[in-house]
């Protein structure tokens, strides 16, 4: 992962709960909250284990455990890993949206984000999927992506990571929610030429 560089440095403190670390500090979790991080609970911001590994490693903030010994980013990485095997590749995904300089939220599916972002002027909505290089998925299984995009007026993003880490997008484009919905058998044919 590279380091990238945050338009205003903050910092502050998170106490890890399990699978989230919780900010107690109401500024600093609106600050986090104002850049598209975490979800607000009451006045404690909620983050999950790649947002907080995010922010340690951009040095944003601090995680704590139960005893009050500060986590270091290995740690939290470890920590995740023990019942996530494909945490780190999350994480990889998650940077790598940004430093494209994306906001990124966990979407209901653990391997999907959310991105919500305008570009010039223009507001663009993508569900971005991770799947590892090589992974194989059976037509149903892109058929539910898809439909879940569709439904969500969003843009199908396919991330693929290959061993090295590296991450490439793919923009699933064309169809409709009818076309989606209607049997395989029923409308599949080979394009001609």
């Amino acid at each position: 992962m590279e380091k990238g560089q945050e338009v205003a440095k903050i910092s502050g403190e998170g106490v890890f709960d399990g699978r989230i670390v919780r900010v107690l500090d109401k500024e600093f979790a609106e600050q986090l909250y104002q850049r598209g991080y975490g979800m607000l609970s009451g006045e404690i911001l909620e983050l999950t284990l790649v947002e907080a590994a995010y922010l340690v490693y951009r040095e944003m903030l601090k995680v704590k455990d139960d005893q009050g010994r500060t986590l270091s980013f290995p740690e939290i990485v470890r920590l995740a890993s023990n019942f996530d095997p494909d945490f780190w590749v999350k994480l990889n995904v998650y940077t790598d949206l940004r430093n494209r300089a994306l906001p990124a939220k966990p979407g209901v599916n653990p391997y999907e984000f959310l991105v919500d972002w305008k570009k010039k002027g223009k507001p663009r909505r993508l569900l971005v999927r991770i799947l590892r290089e090589g992974t194989r998925v059976s037509f149903p299984e892109f058929e539910d992506m898809f439909r879940r995009a569709l439904e969500s007026d969003r843009e199908l993003v396919i991330a693929i990571v290959d061993k090295e880490g590296v991450v490439t997008y793919y923009t699933v484009e064309g169809g409709s929610y009818e076309q989606v919905g209607a049997s395989v058998e029923d409308n599949f044919e080979v394009p001609s030429e």
